[in-house]
Formats: structure tokens, C-alpha cells, sequence
């Protein structure tokens, strides 16, 4: 059942090579009313045996692969998770000085209106519920309201 793939060289479980063939005989059969032979009945018991036999071995092989990408997409998903809070984590405007951020915090606050750079008021309050950090920095900043 195991055998290694030409391409990359992996072992694969469950996958054939080339996949069984029924009897040229069955068509023939299928196209008549006559029955088979003795041999031909034979080699057709044959064939249902080891057909049902395979098919219960790809159904495994199946439930196993769909368990496994399950669970593979289920570790990608925390992983991607987990990437974005580090990556969150790790932007740079963490690493602002609260003076470089007073003065982001006023030209951002500011109501400028003049035609062609139209800026539009954003709130203190607004900036002060980013995050604690943020809120104690506009909080006590008595321009910026």
C-alpha cells in the first residue's frame, strides 16, 4: 500500500500507482443478457472481495487525511493568530516617546480646514481610548484639549 513517490521521493500511504482494473469482460457482459462463465464468475467474486476490501481501506485512509488537514488547519489558524499578536505587539509606535506622541496627538486633533489639504477633527477622547498608555498621555496633556 506504501510507496514512494517518483516526484519527491516521499513515502505515501493509501495512494496505488495505477488503479484496478475491471475485466474487459464486464462490459461485454453488461451489453448482454448471457451470464459469465465459471471462470469469469470466479475472477468477479474475486474482484468484489478485493474491491470492497479496498474500498474499506480508502475509507480509512479518507477519515484519517480529513482528522489530519482538521487538525492541521486548526494549528495554522492558532498560528495565525499567534503571528498577528506578535506582530501587533512588536510595531514600532509602541516604542514612541510620549513626546514624539503629544505631537502626533495635536496635529492629529487639530481642526485645520483649509483647501487642498482638508484635515479632519479626531476627538481626543478618541486617542485617549487606543490604550492605557495613550490614555495617560492625553490625559495629561493639557493642550490637546
Amino acid at each position: 500500500m506504501a510507496h514512494r513517490c517518483n516526484h519527491c521521493q516521499a513515502t505515501c500511504i493509501g495512494h496505488r500507482t495505477s488503479e484496478p482494473q475491471p475485466s474487459p469482460d464486464i462490459a461485454r457482459l453488461l451489453a448482454t443478457n448471457d451470464p459469465p462463465s465459471a471462470k469469469q464468475q470466479e475472477d468477479f467474486l474475486r474482484y468484489r472481495v478485493d474491491g470492497v476490501k479496498r474500498l474499506t481501506e480508502l475509507e480509512t485512509i479518507i477519515a484519517e487525511s480529513q482528522q489530519a488537514l482538521e487538525g492541521a488547519m486548526a494549528e495554522r489558524d492558532a498560528l495565525t493568530g499567534n503571528l498577528k499578536h506578535h506582530r501587533l505587539v512588536l510595531n514600532p509606535v509602541r516604542r514612541l516617546p510620549a513626546d514624539v506622541l503629544r505631537e502626533i496627538f495635536l496635529f492629529a486633533c487639530a481642526r485645520i480646514s483649509e483647501e487642498p489639504f482638508r484635515f479632519h477633527f479626531i476627538p481626543p477622547s478618541f486617542l485617549a481610548a487606543v490604550c492605557r498608555s495613550w490614555h495617560d498621555i492625553a490625559v495629561t496633556f493639557p493642550q490637546l484639549w
